[in-house]
């Protein structure tokens, strides 16, 4: 078993994403006697579980909803969000009490290297870091307490489901057949273009005469004449000196007039003119390649990792319903019991 793989799978027990700190107010009045100060949302097992916190958890998708015009809508809106934050805590609390059961142990050193990962990964020193959990309402010691209740929850998963996680060689194949949309490469294009400026507010009869050039000179390409050399000579970009030479393009990586046009061309086939919104293009398709399924090889231990993490966490689902049904739960808070 692949601990990051079932590190990824318990994302959903893991602390979501807290709301961002309002500024500090003046300090609040003592509140009168029998007044209510947080309400009770449930119980679990004798632990309570405030509104406070569950709205804390719900953070931003909570404001989302609160957002919303007033009416039923909003208020199914903010029911959803409470009962996601209800069900991760839930978890997180019946996770908490297995951990205290088995005796179940993670190191600060354990916390240390999963850290040390997630900013390998993502490219971050200490100061992105601290700066990424900022906008998500964390601190660093937060963020050190979420992630090591991530791996006591995933030493229980691994107690449980060890070894009814199994994927052969077959699951994998019968997979990449069944599903090739999923494993395509990425399609690129390389292309040439000449690109004929339009000034900055231009009329309709400067748009005219601009697109009217366009017109001849791709008149000129279709009986012929070669692409890179008219792009030397004409062209006004600042590829004119290569031919209007490109390179490869990707889908996402180019104006979207631009992509369209030229991903629908064949190779060696010339486009009328594009009219972007700094000018009109010429484009010539020169080679196409990517687009197809990627080999069996290629994307075995991806698929093999995406069928294991989907057995694990029906696994897990199960493992929780089963901590549910043996849990003595009180639910308080009217929207937590709509279901």
């Amino acid at each position: 078993m692949r601990l990051m793989i079932l590190a990824l799978l318990l994302a959903a027990a893991a602390p979501a994403p807290a709301a961002a700190p309002p500024p500090a107010a003046a300090p609040a009045a003592p509140a009168a006697p029998g007044v209510v100060l947080d309400r009770v949302a449930a119980v679990v097992n004798g632990d309570v579980i405030t509104l406070g916190e569950l709205e804390e958890r719900a953070g931003a998708d909570l404001r989302r909803a609160d957002a919303e015009p007033a009416g039923p809508a909003r208020e199914r809106a903010r029911a959803r969000v409470l009962q996601q934050a209800f069900d991760n805590l839930l978890a997180e609390k019946l996770f908490g009490a297995q951990v205290a059961a088995l005796g179940v142990e993670v190191s600060e050193a354990e916390v240390d290297q999963v850290i040390d990962d997630v900013k390998k990964r993502n490219h971050l020193d200490d100061a992105r870091l601290e700066e990424a959990l900022a906008t998500q309402g964390m601190d660093r010691a937060a963020y050190r307490k979420a992630v090591k209740r991530d791996l006591e929850s995933m030493r229980i998963i691994q107690l449980k489901i060890k070894n009814k996680v199994k994927v052969s060689d077959e699951d994998v194949q019968n997979y990449w057949q069944t599903h090739p949309q999923e494993f395509r490469s990425d399609e690129e294009v390389r292309v040439r273009h000449i690109f004929l400026a339009l000034p900055e507010g231009a009329g309709p009869a400067e748009v005219a005469r601009v697109r009217e050039r366009a017109e001849k000179l791709v008149a000129r390409l279709r009986r012929g004449e070669e692409f890179g050399l008219l792009a030397r000579q004409a062209s006004e970009g600042p590829s004119a000196s290569e031919g209007g030479e490109l390179g490869w393009l990707r889908r996402g990586t180019v104006q979207p007039e631009v992509e369209k046009a030229a991903f629908g061309m064949q190779q060696g086939q010339i486009s009328d003119p594009v009219r972007t919104r700094s000018g009109y293009q010429i484009l010539q398709v020169e080679e196409r390649r990517g687009g197809g399924p990627r080999p069996l090889a290629e994307v075995k231990e991806e698929i093999r990792d995406r069928l294991m993490n989907e057995q694990a966490d029906r696994y897990r689902s199960q493992f929780i319903a089963e901590l549910k049904k043996d849990a003595v739960l009180d639910i308080k808070l009217p929207e937590l019991k709509a279901d």
